[in-house]
């Protein structure tokens, strides 16, 4: 995977992330689990530092809308 798709692959995992936070999509719905895994096979040091905002807007969105 090229720098470029990798900025891109962030970019789309943030924007699902504020789309979650804003109730505008679920959880399941995003798609964000095959994302974050396909990123953690590509680039695990970006993994760890998204992970705990993953885990913080999972937390304490209403996710169940």
């Amino acid at each position: 995977m090229t720098e470029r798709e990798l900025i891109k692959l962030e970019g789309t995992i943030r924007k699902k992330m504020d789309d979650i936070k804003k109730q505008r999509v679920t959880l399941k719905d995003s798609g964000i689990g095959g994302l974050m895994n396909s990123l953690k096979k590509v680039d695990e040091a970006l993994y760890d530092r998204i992970l705990p905002e993953y885990k913080k807007m999972a937390a304490e969105s209403n996710i169940f809308k």
